[in-house]
């Protein structure tokens, strides 16, 4: 079942930086599952110059990358993230309140950021944040 595909793919994601899922996303994003995803990518990053673009960039790549593991729509997909993260939000409520699924986007833009610094690292490209002294509005 796809659904289940995909809560594997989610699965301890956010706890493991090592977790297969996100080793292979970055793999996709660094152009490991297509060499053109690779240009593409980075000239898409390199123009993310404010938090809201990266993090739509992300949403969208981490979106079709789960898509095209668990061989499913784009729009499944993204149902059954957001149904995941939900559930899992509403388990922890009492204990501790939190939104999984923001907490995955900013580890994976963080991730994004610094390998995109790391490929480039003649961009002088500072990271961008929601708030603070290198913010970009």
């Amino acid at each position: 079942m796809i659904k289940d595909k995909i809560n594997d793919l989610l699965n301890n994601i956010i706890e493991d930086g090592n977790d297969p899922t996100r080793r292979h996303f970055r793999a996709w994003i660094e152009g490991g599952y297509n060499e053109s995803m690779y240009h593409r990518n980075m000239e898409r990053i390199k123009n993310c110059n404010t938090y809201k673009k990266l993090r739509s960039f992300v949403i969208e790549q981490f979106t079709c990358f789960i898509a095209f593991e668990a061989g499913c729509s784009y729009n499944h997909a993204q149902k059954c993230i957001i149904k995941y993260y939900a559930d899992l939000d509403s388990e922890f409520a009492e204990d501790w309140k939190s939104d999984h699924l923001n907490a995955l986007t900013c580890l994976l833009m963080e991730e994004i950021d610094q390998t995109y610094v790391e490929l480039n690292p003649d961009c002088n490209r500072a990271p961008v944040t929601e708030a603070g002294e290198n913010a970009l509005v």
